[in-house]
């Protein structure tokens, strides 16, 4: 094989590692964009449960400003108020849906009923506290049923709430193992890769070349000192050597050749001086 071959096949060795990197590499970050989406799917259904406790929280508030409210009037702000919070709630919702995934589905549709009950039982509170009186709507909303009704709406927020945070841990954790597994793996083929590169890079420049420079460097030297006696080494090889050691026999051959017809010719002169 020409020495040519063999360092475009090094090249060739090298590029297949590079691509092999450049596949694991592409893998890598599909894998983890589709980790993150999920993480970031997850995270942001945490954060619309947090926000839905506390708008909860900010009706039941307003309610107790209606609740202390002397008239209704007074109770407007509040019920206002109240309004607003509770159409926030409605849109957190409506937000929240399309994120759900199938497996949270049923406890999603569960908290979305609660919801519905929250809503109309607070929105008569505000109804009642301004068209009828204070007094009226703290009669409707400040008592066992409707403090049970909120708790519960709490409850199925707070159990899907929980269920995702578990999975943002569960996926932390999985995102940890795959980038451990997929630095050893990258570590492994740059390190195998690289090796072999430098292990053949090595053989072809010691065995190819600078071994076989020298040695025919040292021939070289020898017959410009008169020595045609040894064979030109590597003239079987069909690479670049081989042709540079064919040409150094050559020159050997022709170089012996005019040696012995200097031999012969000072011979004859001197049996030329004899007779």
């Amino acid at each position: 094989m020409k020495i040519k071959a063999r360092i475009l096949s090094l090249v060739a060795i090298m590029s297949v590692v590079a691509v092999l990197l450049g596949g694991v590499g592409i893998f890598v970050v599909e894998k983890y964009n589709d980790r993150l989406s999920e993480f970031q799917n997850v995270s942001e259904r945490a954060y619309l449960g947090e926000k839905l406790n506390r708008l909860v929280t900010a009706v039941v508030m307003e309610a107790r400003g209606i609740y202390a409210a002397s008239d209704t009037e007074k109770a407007k702000q509040f019920a206002e108020g109240l309004t607003k919070r509770l159409a926030d709630i409605d849109g957190v919702l409506k937000h929240w849906q399309p994120l759900v995934s199938d497996d949270q589905r049923a406890n999603f549709d569960a908290m979305a009923a609660r919801a519905k009950e929250f809503h109309d039982f607070r929105a008569e509170t505000a109804r009642l506290g301004t068209e009828v009186s204070p007094a009226e709507a703290n009669k409707q909303g400040n008592n066992d049923a409707n403090r049970a009704n909120r708790k519960a709406f709490q409850a199925e927020i707070d159990k899907i709430v929980d269920a995702d945070r578990a999975v943002l841990d569960d996926i932390t954790d999985q995102v940890a193992s795959f980038r451990t597994l997929m630095l050893t793996i990258v570590s492994v083929v740059a390190l195998a890769g690289i090796s072999i590169g430098l292990i053949l890079a090595f053989i072809i420049a010691k065995r190819s070349l600078a071994d076989p420079i020298l040695t025919l460097t040292s021939q070289m030297t020898g017959m410009a000192g008169g020595d045609y006696d040894r064979d030109v080494a590597f003239t079987d090889r069909g690479d670049e050597i081989g042709d540079m050691a064919r040409a150094i026999d050559v020159f050997r051959v022709n170089a012996e050749e005019m040696d012995r017809l200097k031999v012969e010719e000072q011979e004859r002169e001197r049996e030329h001086k004899q007779e």
